[in-house]
């Protein structure tokens, strides 16, 4: 096994054809579950293969975030925070993909995120698109808002936007700091977020899921099925629309996010829509369990 400081390679990856990377990082509060549910459905989807990984002994507290345990076939296994490096199959028709949905370390983050870059850098990747959902005051009832912020005119064409760049200064999450090195590095970066409710208990949130994805169809050209969550989000927008109903403060509370929503579309550069028939959330509560089956069911 091959290995660069922190990141250890499963084998050699040769020569990749205009390369692309897309990252999301598990905060500690949560933010970015669905952004990393995303990019695990896509790599499913696209059989990708794991060709590195970070250990995770050096980076974490377990006492913060112990590992946990599991049965497989009445034996216990443990599993330990996993940052796995994965490859799509090559094809003529769209770069080589390379993706990373892992976990925020708790230390060493100049180490973890030099890591990453190092290998990026070493195999010649000139994107990296980095994947982010945190919830806001934006109803269920509209369409999904995905925010772009990118220098890169290639990046926003394919995406339907505008360039859009960042200001801001002040503290960072781990995908801003990846990115900020990367970009030293001479590399092209994008932050692609998606809004999701704030008053929704569904993690991951299926259509921001669906918002997300069709976005990295558009960037990595490929062509991910999204017919069984498409199928399974229709479900939970019927028990949505019942919630409506039976909670008059909830449907006052959605109407006037339903005034403001115009204002934050502008604020996020612009919408990326969803077909109509996507229009609606799920209902809190109890449908957070019927979205994990269904993901655990997809890997199956």
């Amino acid at each position: 096994m091959l290995e660069r400081s922190s990141l250890q390679l499963r084998r050699a990856l040769g020569e990749l054809r205009e390369p692309i990377a897309i990252v999301t990082f598990i905060r500690k509060n949560g933010y970015n579950s669905t952004a990393a549910a995303t990019l695990n459905q896509f790599e499913l989807a696209h059989h990708a293969e794991v060709v590195a990984d970070i250990p995770p002994d050096d980076f974490y507290d377990f006492t913060v975030m112990p590992p946990t345990v599991r049965l497989v076939d009445d034996d216990r296994v443990v599993d330990w925070p996993q940052n796995e490096v994965r490859l799509l199959p090559s094809s003529p028709d769209r770069p080589d993909v390379l993706t990373l949905a892992g976990i925020e370390p708790h230390l060493r983050w100049p180490a973890f995120a030099g890591s990453i870059v190092a290998m990026l850098t070493e195999h010649r990747v000139r994107t990296l698109v980095v994947l982010r959902t945190w919830p806001a005051p934006v109803p269920h009832t509209k369409p999904a808002i995905v925010r772009l912020t990118t220098s890169d005119e290639a990046i926003a064409s394919k995406l339907g936007r505008e360039p859009q760049v960042t200001r801001y200064e002040g503290p960072v999450d781990f995908g801003g700091l990846v990115s900020t090195l990367f970009a030293q590095s001479g590399g092209v970066t994008a932050g692609l977020g998606a809004i999701v409710p704030n008053y929704l208990g569904v993690v991951p949130n299926p259509f921001a899921m669906i918002a997300l994805t069709e976005a990295l169809d558009r960037l990595a050209g490929t062509s991910t099925p999204l017919d069984e969550i498409r199928g399974h989000a229709e479900e939970l927008a019927e028990r949505a629309n019942e919630e409506m109903d039976r909670s008059s403060d909830l449907r006052r509370a959605v109407e006037q996010m339903e005034q403001q929503y115009d204002s934050v579309v502008a604020a996020a550069g612009g919408s990326m829509a969803l077909p109509a028939a996507d229009a609606e959330l799920p209902a809190p509560g109890d449908l957070l369990r019927d979205i994990e089956q269904f993901l655990r069911n997809a890997e199956d």
